[in-house]
């Protein structure tokens, strides 16, 4: 029961950190970017559970759990390297930040399919995401019209995800 708590609150911060991302360049937000979020989360998620299948003796849970938290950590530094104020964190040039959000998600789902949780999870965890993502956009939106004058203020939702990360390591 734990292990699962723990894999909905990552999912949860995983959704609020990213759409508090989107938040972060000039232009605004559209609909169809979290739409095609949400969809690139479940289709990876989804083949990553299959993987995760077929892995079943070969992989440790918990070495796969570490696996997670190194990968978010690698995309907490990425995120951190690649910003531009103008262009924000995910860079139509920019490969690095995508692939590894990419990777995560797909090690997301060979973590659920090790432990057994099979598509109704895989589903219901993309809607909560979808509602994840909804939510951190609405937050950072909130944040950034109160602290405006602040230029870190971006970087909020990195820091989110490494409280939780450091979580999930323990």
């Amino acid at each position: 029961m734990w292990f699962i708590l723990t894999i909905l609150i990552f999912i949860v911060t995983i959704g609020v950190t990213v759409g508090g991302l989107l938040v972060a360049p000039k232009e605004q937000i559209r609909p169809l970017q979290l739409i095609l979020l949400t969809v690139c989360f479940t289709l990876l998620c989804y083949l990553g559970m299959l993987t995760g299948m077929f892995l079943t003796g070969w992989i440790s849970l918990r070495l796969l759990d570490y696996l997670v938290a190194v990968v978010a950590l690698l995309f907490i530094v990425a995120s951190m390297r690649r910003f531009h104020p103008t262009l924000g964190f995910f860079h139509p040039d920019d490969r690095i930040v995508v692939s590894l959000l990419a990777f995560l998600f797909f090690l997301m789902g060979v973590e659920w399919g090790l432990i057994e949780l099979r598509t109704f999870f895989t589903l219901f965890v993309s809607v909560l995401f979808a509602a994840a993502l909804i939510l951190g956009v609405f937050i950072q939106i909130q944040i950034r019209q109160v602290l405006w004058r602040y230029t870190y203020i971006a970087f909020t939702p990195l820091v989110w995800l490494l409280f939780v990360t450091i979580m999930k390591l323990l």
